[in-house]
């Protein structure tokens, strides 16, 4: 049995996706189904006009609640064949009818209109193919213009357009592939066609080739329409009206050929038609006299038409507005209906996502804000459940077609309460400065807690636990601390709540009195030598602990110093063990507890920065027999900065400082500016006043 709630929830989506101007479209469009198979209906073939029509409808509504793709894609070409043969079958009555009505509309767009049906499937499915494939291809569309002249340069086809006969004509192997195809209505006229080229420069590309320029040529001249497919990257393009489109999807090419073959017109109706048809519509709704009959007839072909309708307009949505089906990832998950005494303890996931139906001007809209996941428990008792997940759509127009997952499986446990003692961890109780001793253990207040949560988490707790550390602690410490619920293997038992989460903590820590911390102070003797001074100076370690006479160590202060460092002839870094000016009976201990006979002393003695101004004659980089070479000016004043004894040095011997220019790169006869070359000693930066002579050579 075919269940009717997915056939009611597609009705329901269907009508529900259309507008206002929707609705009044399909209402007119079952009108004029109405008013033809009122003039019809009392033809020969008209009972068998019916009969088919209403088979195909029931093929249709099959079709669209069950999912039979096979059997839906031939169904949809039956009826495509049904909607081309009725004019054949009724071309008498609707010869009859166009003559009344229809001349002067413009039968060439109807004409257009069928060969679009025929012929867009099989060309979109083509180019695409040789898109992907990287297949050139050059495809004509004729217009109103005729195409003779070009045709004639080709070979003549007159084949039925397929995808297949297309992909092979511009097969790299054949010899008709690298010139243009002309299509006319439904038939392939000739292949290997000649196009004029434009002489428009394409400035979109410079890579555009040939087929670019023919096809733009050509459409300079008529109101064809041409594709291009590219051979090196595979783009599409299409060419109207002198302008090239690049690069087009699928769906911008189909907007293109829908707009080529069907293009939308505003030509009034002539009044006498408008009149004609209400007069019909009138005569038909509402008759001069109600017969049982014709009232039964006008009600079969009224639901008729209306079937008829559908089925264009699922057709006409197709290509308009296509219905769609869509992931959509990420929608938050609710439980509703939870006890306060109960918990879900099971892994739970928080989002979820569907596959919804819409429309393609919908779909775009959609996020996992437009819909609402929830799960509902109905019996909240502590046990193991299997749910379903209900999603809502925040609009009519999307259809939830599928929830992944479908269902949830949610354990919840009963919520209860446990009292347990504090236990407070010295971590770095062993790093505690021998100074320094704990007196007693820490004290807790309060020294118990009360452990809430689900049963099983609450089973699973062996202690409460907090950290104290004292390492660096030199008076007593008091300190709000986190606890901790552990299981026996020391593991954090997350899934529980401690009341209260933090508590105060109170350690007794007292200086020992054989003990003292100190720091370090170097003792420096000795000026740095001349031009130099000391920029850094530390040791290690910077504080140790004395051990001693209580008596000796009260009259030390906060500090102790070192022996002396002599660094009166010390340049760079001086590194130097030292021992500790330390009373007699006391000596002192690092942070494990060694003695230590000597500390590390680190004195940086660096060069001081200074000035120099000299005023320097130029000189020759190169000799030059035979040629007169003239400097202006033939002194400059040289400006250095770096450290004071090498300044010194330049002092005493000028020597190492010159400035030099290059003459042999001078043309004779000409003179030009030169920049001087400065040679100096490492680490002296120089500054040139005027920066640049002017250098002749004669």
């Amino acid at each position: 049995m075919i269940p009717l709630q997915p056939i009611y929830d597609q009705i329901h989506f269907m009508f529900t996706s259309l507008t206002i101007l929707g609705k009044i479209d399909l209402l007119l469009v079952t009108g004029a189904f109405y008013l033809l198979l009122t003039l019809i209906r009392r033809s020969a073939a008209a009972y068998m006009l019916r009969e088919v029509l209403i088979f195909g409808v029931a093929l249709f509504i099959l079709t669209s609640i069950l999912p039979l793709p096979v059997f839906d894609w031939l169904v949809r070409g039956v009826l495509v064949g049904l909607l081309i043969a009725t004019p054949i079958i009724f071309q008498a009555q609707l010869r009859h009818f166009i003559e009344r009505t229809g001349r002067g509309i413009g039968m060439a767009q109807v004409l257009r209109d069928g060969f679009a049906e025929q012929v867009l499937s099989e060309l979109l499915h083509a180019i695409e193919a040789m898109a992907e494939s990287k297949t050139g291809a050059l495809i004509v569309l004729e217009g109103n213009d005729a195409l003779e002249e070009f045709i004639s340069t080709g070979i003549p086809s007159g084949g039925q357009i397929t995808t297949e006969l297309l992909q092979s004509i511009f097969y790299s192997g054949t010899p008709l592939h690298d010139g243009a195809m002309i299509i006319q209505a439904d038939k392939i006229a000739a292949a290997g066609c000649i196009l004029p080229l434009t002489q428009q420069a394409l400035q979109a590309d410079k890579r555009l080739g040939t087929r670019h320029r023919a096809a733009v040529g050509l459409s300079e001249t008529t109101d064809a329409m041409v594709i291009i497919v590219s051979e090196e990257t595979g783009s599409i393009s299409v060419a109207r009206h002198g302008i090239l489109y690049r690069p087009l999807t699928g769906l911008e090419l189909r907007e293109k050929l829908l707009d080529f073959y069907t293009p939308l017109t505003t030509s009034p109706p002539k009044l006498y038609l408008g009149r004609l048809l209400l007069h019909q519509l009138k005569d038909q709704l509402w008759p001069t006299s109600w017969q049982p009959r014709e009232l039964f007839i006008n009600l079969g072909l009224i639901l008729l038409s209306f079937m008829l309708t559908l089925v264009v307009w699922s057709f006409v949505i197709q290509q308009t507005n296509a219905i769609r089906k869509e992931r959509i990832e990420n929608i938050p998950l609710r439980i509703e209906n939870l006890p306060s005494d109960v918990k879900i303890i099971s892994p739970l996931m928080t989002t979820i996502s569907v596959i919804v139906q819409a429309t393609e001007s919908v779909m775009p809209t959609l996020s996992p804000r437009s819909f609402q996941a929830v799960v509902t428990l109905e019996n909240p008792a502590p046990g193991v459940y299997r749910l379903p997940i209900k999603v809502k759509a925040s609009a009519d127009q999307i259809l939830v077609l599928l929830a992944d997952p479908a269902e949830i499986d949610l354990e919840l446990a009963q919520i209860i309460s446990q009292t347990m003692p504090v236990t407070i961890d010295l971590p770095d109780q062993q790093s505690l400065s021998a100074a320094y001793e704990l007196v007693g253990n820490p004290i807790a207040k309060p020294d118990q807690v009360q452990i809430i949560g689900p049963a099983p988490s609450v089973e699973q707790v062996s202690q409460i636990q907090t950290s104290l550390f004292i390492a660096n602690a030199s008076t007593n410490l008091q300190e709000l601390v986190t606890l901790h619920a552990l299981d026996a293997q020391g593991k954090e038992v997350l899934d529980v709540t401690l009341q209260p989460n933090r508590i105060q903590v109170t350690a007794n820590i007292q200086r020992r009195r054989n003990a003292l911390n100190v720091s370090i102070r170097p003792k420096i003797v000795g000026p740095p030598p001349t031009g130099y001074w000391l920029s850094n100076l530390s040791v290690t370690p910077s504080g140790l602990t004395l051990q001693g006479d209580p008596s000796k160590l009260t009259d030390i202060k906060s500090f102790v110093d070192t022996l002396p460092v002599d660094v009166s002839d010390a340049v760079g870094d001086l590194t130097v063990q030292i021992p500790l000016d330390l009373p007699v009976g006391v000596h002192a201990v690092d942070e494990n507890g060694k003695i230590l006979d000597n500390v590390t002393v680190l004195a940086q003695v660096t060069p001081r920065s200074g000035d120099l101004a000299e005023n320097r004659t130029i000189q020759l980089l190169k000799a030059m027999p035979g040629y007169t070479i003239t400097i202006s000016p033939s002194k400059v004043d040289l400006l250095l900065s770096g450290p004071l004894p090498i300044l010194q040095e330049i002092e005493a011997n000028p020597t190492l400082v010159q400035v030099l220019v290059d003459a042999s790169i001078i043309p004779i006869g000409q003179s030009a500016d030169v920049i001087p070359t400065v040679i100096a000693p490492k680490d002296i930066e120089w500054k040139l006043v005027p920066p640049s002579v002017v250098v002749k050579v004669e």
